[in-house]
């Protein structure tokens, strides 16, 4: 404590002769001069507190070294060390896109209302439900009538083709019964078809039998014919010596002309048999076709029922999808325009506004005229909601965007000029939400400036107005 006490008069010492250096005058040097005159003994005083001072402890002047030291190097390190010079704006959160509205296509009762105004929504979520009863029924008597003609139509295509038939597979897994109906009919068709070609096929193994049977009777009639003829030409020439009795010359020529006829007989029943095969071959084709002629006849008419019935198929299944009112975009429910459940909507009607909220923030801020020269789009910035403690949640990074191209007075008679920040975040690290309408400030970076030239601004600016007033 005495060596504090010691420091702190040798420091009021000190204050008091800078004091009277600065109230200098000259009367007052005279005044001082008469008194050291007169008072010789004034000398011996002030040798006396020089020799007090060099008597001070070690202690006390390694802390006045120590404290000169801090203030030089405080000088240094604050002309060294640079902070960032910031333009600092009030903002609001504006949509990115446009208002989104949603109506309800087809109309009808509402049966639920799933969210609430200034709710959050994500991308796809269901707002609002329509009853389905009407659209589902007509969906349901749709669905059974095209996988009755689907399965109609793959049995009809199985006996056209002559391919087994195989059910499709959404037959088998939604209507099971009418897979077996359909299988019943095919085989059903395909024994007919089969008895068809069975008695054509007997018809023509009956025809190739008989024509078998003419061919055998034709070369056997042949063979007599050429034997007999050949006789009587042998015996001719012995009718004349006496050697046979013209009456064997008469046998041998009737049998020639019965060989004859009984030739032309077979070659007539053979040429007969032949025209029966083919007949009967052309029967079984004709069976054939006329199966597939009807298939495919009747699979016209059937795909002619089908394929309108998959686009009204697709009309109403739209229908039922419609009635579940869905967000297209991440957002906030603005309006809800429908509040009554049971109530009817109109087709048409509008029951939901959303405003669209990206990943990306798009914040207008206002900026005083004086700080609008040292904007630059492009510069980086922070922004700090005021619903969310910044010191707890932090802020966004941001980046300039826009600068007004003139200033704007509101009704306060306020002037500020209009700049835009976009961010590249929606929420907040630890996940809070910003919707559109949030206030905050925005700090827009618009330099680097040492501290020890923050330390002189106020010296510096008095330099250039000194001396200057009237």
């Amino acid at each position: 404590m005495n060596i504090w006490r010691r420091f702190g008069l040798m420091l009021l010492g000190l204050l008091e002769r800078i004091r009277l250096l600065f109230k200098f005058t000259p009367g007052a040097w005279l005044q001082r001069w008469k008194d050291d005159v007169s008072l010789p003994e004034s000398d011996f005083m002030r040798d006396a507190e020089s020799i007090i001072i060099q008597q001070e402890p070690l202690r006390a002047r390694i802390l006045l070294h120590s404290i000169l030291c801090v203030i030089v190097v405080f000088i240094i390190w604050s002309a060294l060390v640079s902070v960032d010079e910031i333009t600092k704006g009030e903002a609001k959160v504006i949509p990115s896109q446009q208002l989104q509205v949603y109506p309800s296509l087809d109309g009808g009762i509402v049966t639920d209302i799933l969210v609430k105004e200034g709710q959050v929504v994500n991308e796809w979520q269901v707002l609002l439900q329509i009853d389905t009863t009407r659209f589902e029924s007509s969906v349901k008597e749709n669905r059974a009538l095209y996988l009755s003609l689907t399965a109609k139509a793959a049995r009809l295509r199985a006996i056209g083709d002559g391919k087994p038939f195989v059910p499709p597979d959404e037959v088998l897994v939604e209507d099971p019964k009418t897979a077996e109906e359909e299988q019943r009919l095919y085989e059903t068709a395909t024994s007919e078809l089969n008895a068809q070609l069975s008695i054509a096929r007997q018809q023509l193994a009956q025809r190739g039998q008989e024509q078998a049977e003419a061919q055998a009777r034709q070369k056997q009639a042949s063979n007599a014919y050429d034997s007999t003829l050949k006789e009587l030409n042998v015996t001719k020439p012995l009718l004349n010596s006496g050697a046979v009795s013209e009456v064997e010359l008469l046998r041998l020529e009737r049998d020639v002309t019965r060989f004859k006829g009984e030739k032309d007989v077979a070659a007539a029943q053979v040429a007969k048999s032949a025209a029966a095969m083919s007949e009967a071959s052309r029967k079984i084709q004709e069976v054939e076709l006329a199966v597939r002629n009807n298939a495919s006849k009747e699979l016209s008419e059937t795909m002619a029922r089908l394929n309108p019935l998959v686009q009204s198929g697709t009309g109403l299944a739209d229908k039922v999808k419609q009635s579940a009112i869905r967000s297209q975009v991440r957002g906030t429910v603005k309006r809800l325009l429908v509040n009554t459940i049971g109530g009817v909507v109109q087709p048409g009607r509008d029951v939901v506004e959303v405003v669209p909220s990206d990943g990306k923030l798009i914040l207008e801020a206002k900026v005083s005229p004086k700080d609008i020269a040292f904007l630059v789009p492009g510069q980086k910035a922070v922004v700090k909601f005021t619903a969310y403690d910044f010191s707890t949640y932090g802020g966004l990074e941001a980046r300039l965007e826009l600068i007004g191209a003139d200033s704007v007075t509101d009704e306060h008679g306020n002037t500020f000029y209009t700049v835009r920040v976009t961010t590249n975040k929606s929420v907040l690290d630890g996940g809070q939400p910003i919707i559109p309408g949030m206030v905050a400030e925005v700090d827009i970076i618009t330099g680097k400036k040492t501290i020890l030239s923050y330390l002189l601004k106020p010296v510096l600016r008095a330099k250039q107005s000194a001396f200057t007033e009237r």
